[in-house]
């Protein structure tokens, strides 16, 4: 990895190696990097943020004009004729001094040039290490900066969203682990499945409960609809390093392998790296692993196949996220890089970076 271009040394241990900081809590940097306001403008937001802002809602308006959805004779007048599009990010791991604030501040540069339907998160919210008082905190701050867009927010829960890293002895549980949300008009269901539990032996994986409700609503959804399902783990275990254990995999699988013919594609994050899978045995829908959110770059701890995208602190890549863009009518998915990483897309059952396959 080559740090030779890193604007600051501050805070290095937690972005270039896997660690977490004590307390959550960073080094203060940003007046290193922004000496007496240089590259800010006159609200305190970093002049790249409207730079990448503008590249990024160029491509999405590109994707939009070349993949048109195909409506239905019985859609009315009121239908919005531009693709379907929300914001797609994963694992924020808020810290005290970390980079939040210029996530919310480029997702927001976002929202202000191209149209959204929402903002989905993969889960881990917070580094997991403080009193259950002081996360449940922080969480609720960083849903309401998101919600604060006007847009609906779902989140799937991820590990450290327990409070449970590190032996933090303030377990505490989501509320609502599993849901699904309908889109009839653009023939979608997006389902948002749990996929920890730190009571079990084998904490990663899926309950009993909600393989049945997923199953169960799978074979429920119209016929003309497609599903799409986020989580914060992978159901494969060789699509991470952290457990040799998936509780459940195989029961899962045989669920989204039964109605493969109707899923699109199975996104999660947790892997901090972007991964694309095309090897499952029913050949219809790819597994998608999103970059974490959280400026962070150490390429120990991925699976094979990982890509890890360099970041630093003051620029453009020190950013990492999505803008999702579906045509459920033409199986079309489309992937658009803010900062850090690579556009990828999802066409006849396969994901592909940059146009080629992966």
């Amino acid at each position: 990895m080559d740090n030779s271009e890193v604007l600051t040394d501050k805070n290095h241990k937690w972005i270039y190696t896997y660690d977490y900081a004590p307390d959550s809590l960073w080094e203060p940097w940003r007046e290193e990097v922004y000496p007496n306001g240089e590259g800010l403008d006159e609200n305190g937001i970093p002049l790249w943020i409207g730079a990448e802002a503008d590249a990024v809602a160029a491509r999405v308006r590109g994707n939009a004009a070349s993949a048109a959805p195909v409506f239905r004779a019985s859609d009315g007048p009121d239908k919005n004729p531009s693709l379907l599009a929300f914001l797609l990010l994963a694992d924020s791991h808020y810290t005290v001094n970390g980079t939040w604030e210029d996530t919310v501040a480029s997702m927001r540069a976002v929202a202000k040039r191209i149209p959204l339907s929402g903002i989905i998160h993969l889960g881990d919210l917070t580094d997991g290490l403080l009193p259950a008082e002081k996360t449940r905190k922080i969480e609720k701050e960083c849903l309401s900066d998101m919600e604060s867009f006007g847009l609906p927010v779902f989140l799937t829960p991820g590990n450290h969203d327990y409070n449970y890293f590190r032996g933090n002895p303030e377990i505490k549980y989501p509320g609502v682990p599993q849901y699904y949300i309908d889109l009839p008009e653009y023939g979608l269901r997006f389902f948002f499945i749990d996929s920890f539990d730190p009571k079990e032996p084998a904490r990663y994986g899926f309950t009993d409960y909600c393989i049945h409700w997923l199953e169960a609503a799978l074979k429920q959804m119209p016929e003309d609809c497609r599903a799409v399902i986020f989580s914060h783990l992978t159901p494969l275990v060789r699509l991470q390093v952290w457990t040799k254990e998936i509780r459940n995999r195989n029961k899962l699988m045989d669920v989204l392998n039964a109605r493969a013919d109707r899923i699109l594609a199975f996104f999660n994050g947790h892997n901090h790296c972007d991964q694309l899978f095309n090897e499952l045995n029913n050949g219809m829908f790819p597994l998608i692993s999103v970059n974490c959110a959280k400026c962070e770059c150490f390429t120990d701890h991925k699976p094979d196949g990982a890509k890890v995208p360099f970041r630093r602190l003051g620029d453009r890549i020190q950013e990492s996220f999505d803008i999702i863009q579906i045509n459920a009518e033409k199986e079309e998915i489309f992937l658009t890089r803010f900062g850090a990483g690579n556009d990828r897309a999802v066409r006849d059952h396969k994901a592909y970076f940059d146009g080629g396959i992966q």
